[in-house]
């Protein structure tokens, strides 16, 4: 039975792998098959209906080719100059691909990374918007610079992932983890910015349902509305957390991520059929074809 009378889609997963390796005699192929088990399974678990996939071609491949109603993905580009611009343009035939990742800041340091801040990512900006690939920013709490970029390109598509904000794990730790927020809420003027809700339950000093995520989160929906933002689980990292920990929730199952949006008092229906699905949709021009 659905969880929801409208698609549940995880706007980020990364490929999942058993604890305890496989027989290394086993081929890549067969270890491939599993880890898009490992992750149709839990979605089947906890009601998601569809994801996309952020990882290397490969499990992108295996997901689409096993289950092209379910997954799509979304390629994370390593290259930079004239090189991204190719790169770019080729994701955007791939059928396998809906949209194209760019890490513009480095999660350990914080710091724009270098392929940014030297220019080198100007190619890539500049073809997906000629060719219409939307493209998730990677900014660990540096939205402000993408300010530049969006003006440059107002008929871009962007998303940015993890709230805008730098998130432990795998980003060091911040005495408070919403101090960028307010550069997140700014690129609101811009239509062509969405948000990805991601990491959420690592952002609360809370157990589960994270209630004081909600003052923030309000702010983040009132300034660009439901209809530009998506939720994401990122499950794979929260699992990562060590359970415990002094100042943020670790080990967070993957339906806390889902439930504490899906069974909260503070969306009305329409506004969590547009964030789990609806601006997906949208957005990429996918729909899955679940039952």
């Amino acid at each position: 039975m659905k969880s929801a009378d409208f698609d549940i889609i995880d706007g980020q997963i990364h490929q999942p792998a058993p604890p305890t390796p496989v027989d290394e005699s086993w081929d890549d192929a067969a270890k491939l098959t599993i880890n898009v088990e490992i992750a149709r399974e839990a979605m089947d678990a906890v009601g998601v209906d569809a994801a996309l996939v952020v990882a290397a071609m490969p499990y992108i491949d295996a997901c689409v080719a096993r289950y092209p109603e379910r997954f799509i993905g979304v390629e994370t580009f390593a290259a930079t100059g004239a090189e991204l611009g190719a790169a770019v343009e080729r994701a955007r035939g791939d059928a396998r691909l809906a949209a194209g990742r760019l890490l513009v800041t480095d999660f350990r340091t914080l710091e724009l990374s270098a392929g940014f801040a030297g220019g080198g990512m100007d190619a890539g900006f500049e073809v997906a918007e000629k060719v219409g690939l939307p493209l998730f920013l990677s900014t660990h709490g540096r939205s402000a610079a993408m300010r530049p970029v969006i003006e440059r390109h107002p008929n871009l598509s962007v998303v940015i992932d993890h709230v805008g904000l730098a998130q432990h794990p795998v980003s060091p730790p911040r005495d408070d983890v919403w101090e960028h927020i307010d550069d997140l809420i700014a690129l609101a003027e811009y239509p062509n910015v969405h948000v990805k809700l991601c990491g959420l339950p690592l952002l609360s000093d809370e157990a589960y349902p994270f209630a004081d995520v909600w003052p923030n989160l309000q702010r983040v929906i009132a300034a660009f509305s439901a209809d530009r933002l998506l939720w994401a689980s990122d499950y794979t990292r929260l699992r990562m957390a060590k359970a415990g920990g002094p100042s943020r929730n670790r080990g967070c199952l993957y339906s806390e991520t889902r439930d504490m949006l899906l069974h909260s008092n503070e969306l009305n229906r329409d506004a969590k059929a547009a964030i789990f699905g609806g601006t997906v949709k949208r957005l990429l021009g996918w729909s899955p074809t679940t039952a």
